[in-house]
């Protein structure tokens, strides 16, 4: 996966590259459902999007404690209008969570709650 380096454009970038949330592209992402076993939580964004701006510290948060048992990755919606229409998100943020290349779970609009992501923290979705 490609880390996009601080300074492209979007200040959102600086922050990923110590959490361990990475944005990756449309093949990546199919890429990596095709081939991760473990969770994979995908949050779907775009720039213009103040609750996707809102939602990433959480995620940082998520990326940082979850000790391995999740996979977090990032996909701009501007930037990779295929991987949205791929997976039928229409609004932003939304949270994909696949395992085994499957969507278990889907979370519109920003939120994260709590048992959610203690849920994440033990692979338990």
């Amino acid at each position: 996966m490609r880390r996009r380096r601080p300074g492209d454009g979007d200040d959102r970038r600086a922050a990923q590259l110590s959490t361990g949330v990475t944005d990756v592209t449309a093949a990546e992402l199919a890429d990596l459902l095709r081939r991760e076993d473990r969770l994979v939580l995908v949050e779907f964004w775009t720039r213009r999007c103040e609750p996707c701006r809102e939602l990433r510290p959480r995620l940082e948060e998520l990326a940082a404690g979850q000790g391995g048992v999740c996979r977090v990755v990032a996909v701009d919606a501007d930037g990779e209008p295929a991987a949205a229409e791929r997976h039928g998100v229409r609004a932003f943020p939304t949270l994909v969570f696949f395992k085994g290349g499957r969507e278990l779970h889907r979370l519109k609009g920003g939120a994260l709650p709590p048992s959610t992501l203690e849920l994440l923290r033990t692979g338990n979705v």
